[in-house]
């Protein structure tokens, strides 16, 4: 698939995007010298969840982002989450599964908003989530659309799903058993902040044994090498700062996530598209998401 190519070049340091930069010449793709895996044992994690209206990268869109950085001990230094407008006569999808409705979408910032913010906490690190293949999809169609990844650049990712049966003895795959398994938290399953918070737990539990283990360097370094030598990322600094200022979290649980075909669910369609007009709901004020971003990052530690 086009969203997992290898970028062709390795073109010097990470830079936010310039109108005046010139592009930087092509260069042969050259093996990481042996001391690179120990050199790159500081990048950190970026662990990313999106909630979306379906399962295609290319025809579907995103509802919610969640971003949970950490260093490279799995550490959290910080997260946000936001919701995303996909446009008014976009079908939000199974409600049933993400919990989301059209109106709450109403006041969210669009993605242009915030791209260059998630892009900026992006770079220099290894993207992180549980199911990688289907969060970085989705990552590389949007971010690569707006000129904020260069196009068929491969973005270096670790998959806590990929990675689970390595550190640990799992009857599935999924994030609760794994969570389960690893005596990690998880709070409300696809909200996408408590699923990030996860895959940060399940993370540093592989860390921890691995190191346990005695494994030196870590099981993925080749993706800590790849992220420090990235430079597939460009994005605008200011847009990045004034990113932060349009962060809508959700402002509950969601909606009840009855299962298909119940009585509930047939209430309430899970394939429902945004009335601009039905609702009257306001944007979260900046006072309210610092005191709710201050209460998950105390939940992740």
């Amino acid at each position: 698939m086009p969203f997992y190519h290898r970028p062709p070049t390795d073109r010097g340091p990470l830079r936010p995007l310039s109108p005046t930069a010139p592009a930087a010449p092509a260069q042969a793709d050259a093996a990481p010298a042996p001391a690179e895996p120990a050199g790159a044992a500081d990048v950190g994690y970026a662990v990313v969840d999106l909630e979306t209206t379906g399962l295609s990268p290319t025809t579907d869109s995103i509802l919610e982002i969640a971003l949970v950085l950490a260093d490279a001990t799995g550490r959290v230094e910080r997260s946000w989450s936001t919701l995303i407008d996909p446009g008014a006569d976009v079908d939000v999808g199974p409600t049933h599964i993400h919990g989301l409705v059209a109106e709450e979408l109403i006041g969210a910032p669009r993605l242009d908003d915030v791209a260059d913010l998630l892009v900026a906490d992006l770079a220099g690190r290894a993207v992180v989530a549980h199911n990688a293949r289907f969060d970085v999809g989705f990552l590389t169609q949007a971010l690569g659309t707006r000129g904020l990844l260069d196009r068929g650049a491969r973005v270096p990712r670790v998959c806590t799903m990929e990675w689970a049966r390595h550190f640990m003895t799992t009857p599935s795959r999924r994030l609760t058993t794994c969570c389960e398994v690893a005596g990690v938290e998880i709070g409300r399953h696809h909200n996408a902040l408590d699923d990030a918070l996860a895959a940060a737990g399940l993370l540093r539990h592989y860390l921890a044994v691995g190191a346990q283990r005695g494994e030196e360097p870590v099981a993925w370094a080749r993706a800590l090498v790849d992220a420090r030598r990235f430079t597939g990322w460009h994005w605008d600094a200011g847009r990045a700062r004034a990113g932060v200022e349009h962060l809508t979290a959700r402002r509950g649980p969601g909606a009840e996530r009855p299962r298909p075909g119940s009585q509930a669910s047939s209430a309430s369609s899970p394939r429902e598209t945004r009335n601009p007009s039905s609702s009257t709901a306001t944007p979260e004020t900046a006072e309210t998401r610092t005191v709710a971003s201050s209460s998950t990052r105390s939940r992740a530690v």
